[in-house]
């Protein structure tokens, strides 16, 4: 009857340690996949991350956008104002010079 015994307390024993064995892998196995879920989510937090700065690069090239076609609208009015100014002195010096001329000869009138 010892002999039947002692195989089958070996192949306890050895039930045992794959057991305990298989315990371990598990465990690994479970922790792995915590790890890997927190890497996934910090992933995930990271493309929201990048999505909102996409989103509001996007509005502040349109809003640059929009800026410096104002500044140039406006450097076209002072061009235009500029040139208005111009005109205006030119025909101010003309009136002044005609009418230093008057002065000098009232006849020629």
């Amino acid at each position: 009857m010892l002999g039947s015994v002692a195989p089958a307390g070996a192949w306890i024993r050895k039930f045992k340690e794959y057991y305990v064995e298989l315990q371990s892998l598990r465990e690994k196995k479970v922790h792995q996949e915590r790890n890997l879920n927190g890497k996934l989510q910090s992933l995930m937090e990271l493309e929201v991350r990048l999505d909102r700065l996409r989103e509001k690069h996007i509005a502040k090239d349109i809003q640059f956008k929009a800026m410096l076609l104002a500044l140039e609208k406006l450097v076209r009015v002072d061009e235009q104002l500029e040139e208005r100014t111009d005109r205006v002195r030119k025909r101010l010096k003309d009136l002044m010079n005609e009418q230093e001329k008057e002065k000098e000869n009232p006849m020629e009138k």
